[in-house]
């Protein structure tokens, strides 16, 4: 049996090697974070702001006459679609244990994961979720997960079609570059901001210059594992008045400014982040 598997392995790799990857559209790049499978290349690449982005974290359902994901996590940012081809002597399933060996090892967090008919309809997912016509292929040979890397939120979906052509896609949303405008937007629609970086300061600094007669309130939570709640408010305590001293520094009148540190107790449900920062109109 060793003998077999040995052999049809080097039989794969021996026609892997004869197979040329074709050229990448025009415009297209890999994500820094997760080479390609070998010998893939890119069929279809594009890139948009998107103001809410639905991260499927459950199959497709049938929900009140409409088919959609029946769980799902609500997100914005910058969205790349990135569409690739795949020789087609490798199947799905390898496909997809590549990518998933590659999100293990950046300790990225599986929202949800599914393959063959428990996805529901390969159609639904190509069409309505994705927009890509190509990844409309067999209901049974579908693949399809959800997952969180840090900053990083993703949707990867591989399959076969009926003409045996196999494709693998990726959906990645990455959040936006902070500016003085988007701190202002994120004010005036949900009534605070969190701060993307804590030592990068500029957007808001140049927010709080263009409000001249703006007060706030800077805000730190920390929920780290391990701690007991006093020291979590004092870290919290110190990171927001961190955030103060830096304002003050950049020229700010401290009186515009308020601070306060609430150790674990979050304020935002869905913040998987173990601390942060954010500003409030006061």
């Amino acid at each position: 049996m060793r003998i077999q598997a040995f052999l049809q392995v080097l039989l794969m790799l021996l026609l892997s090697g004869t197979v040329q990857a074709e050229s990448d559209v025009s415009g297209s790049s890999d994500p820094r974070q997760l080479p390609r499978f070998p010998l893939s290349w890119i069929v279809g690449y594009n890139t948009r702001v998107v103001p809410e982005y639905a991260l499927a974290t459950g199959p497709m359902r049938k929900i009140e006459g409409v088919i959609s994901p029946e769980l799902d996590k609500r997100i914005k940012g910058e969205l790349t679609r990135i569409t690739y081809r795949v020789p087609d002597i490798h199947t799905p399933d390898q496909v997809f244990s590549y990518y998933l060996e590659q999100l293990k090892s950046m300790q990225a967090k599986i929202l949800f994961q599914c393959s063959s008919r428990q996805c529901g309809s390969s159609n639904q997912w190509a069409n309505n979720y994705f927009e890509v016509a190509e990844l409309y292929g067999l209901d049974r040979s579908q693949f399809f997960l959800s997952a969180s890397a840090g900053n990083l939120q993703l949707a990867l979906y591989t399959v076969k079609r009926g003409n045996r052509r196999v494709y693998v896609h990726f959906d990645l949303i990455e959040p936006l570059k902070q500016t003085a405008e988007s701190v202002a937007a994120d004010l005036q629609q949900q009534g605070f901001s969190w701060l993307s970086d804590a030592e990068q300061l500029e957007p808001l600094i140049d927010f709080m210059i263009n409000n001249p007669q703006q007060q706030i309130l800077v805000g730190s939570y920390n929920r780290s594992e391990g701690s007991a709640i006093d020291e979590l408010l004092e870290r919290s305590n110190n990171a927001a008045l961190e955030v103060k001293d830096l304002l003050i520094e950049a020229g700010i009148d401290a009186g515009r400014i308020d601070s306060v540190g609430v150790g674990p107790a979050l304020p935002v449900a869905d913040r998987e982040e173990a601390s942060g920062v954010w500003i409030q109109l006061r």
